[in-house]
């Protein structure tokens, strides 16, 4: 597959069900391009109907790649559940359909399915696989907690959030302390973030444990508020809470 600094893996949620993503990140600025219009789609699952197995997604890896060397189609992500992994390919021409469904056929282990259709614009790339802001702050997310449990944090345990989130009018930062204080946010004070399109800051907190369940849950409830005024969250802290600590709020 793609290149480890251009290729982003992210867990979100398809259909209400917890899904893990995929996405080529160095086709945004070029896309969608015209030498590639048809969308091929290339799912594999178990003909038991359990769920995937890390042998199962391997070899669903293996297969893909094959299929990137064998016809020079561009890869542009997957999806997977807990019963599938369905790969997104942009093509030139139906030639590489016929070639994918060939080695879909020839699998002996798994059940594949090939299909396509003609898609110009990229859609599924744009609103399917690629991040939006709500989308890519749970990567964040992940980064920084996972460097806060290298630190000796314990993630289960819950403390003060804080999020600083910023505005392009101080109206609308007024307006959005309103509905975060309705939403069971406490304000803190506000921020002047100097050369920025966003200069009028404030800081919102709330108490959470930073489970990833917890936090994520926490970020986009703030993003979603903010991008009601055109606000965005520019980033969260918080103290780090050792294992060997237990607080009480």
């Amino acid at each position: 597959m793609p290149k480890k600094t251009t290729w982003l893996e992210y867990d979100w949620e398809l259909d209400g069900a917890d899904a893990k993503f995929g996405v080529e990140l160095s086709y945004y600025r070029s896309a969608p391009d015209e030498k590639y219009p048809l969308l091929l789609y290339f799912c594999c699952q178990r003909k038991d109907d359990k769920e995937l197995a890390p042998s199962d997604t391997a070899r669903i890896e293996a297969l893909a790649r094959k299929c990137v060397k064998r016809t020079g189609i561009r890869p542009a992500g997957f999806v997977q559940t807990k019963l599938l992994r369905q790969y997104y390919f942009y093509c030139e021409d139906k030639a590489a359909h016929d070639k994918i469904n060939l080695i879909a056929s020839k699998e002996k282990k798994l059940l594949c399915r090939v299909g396509g259709k003609r898609e110009e614009d990229w859609a599924t790339y744009f609103q399917l696989l690629y991040p939006d802001e709500v989308k890519y702050q749970t990567v964040k997310n992940r980064e920084q907690t996972a460097k806060m449990r290298k630190m000796g944090d314990n993630l289960e345990s819950a403390r003060r959030i804080n999020l600083h989130v910023c505005f392009r009018t101080e109206q609308d930062r007024l307006m959005f302390e309103v509905s975060a204080r309705q939403s069971g946010f406490a304000i803190g004070s506000p921020e002047f973030i100097s050369e920025s399109d966003y200069p009028n800051g404030v800081v919102i907190y709330r108490i959470s444990p930073l489970t990833r369940a917890d936090i994520d849950a926490l970020t986009v409830r703030v993003i979603r508020l903010a991008q009601k005024l055109d606000g965005k969250l520019l980033y969260w802290d918080c103290n780090i809470v050792p294992k060997s600590v237990s607080r009480r709020y």
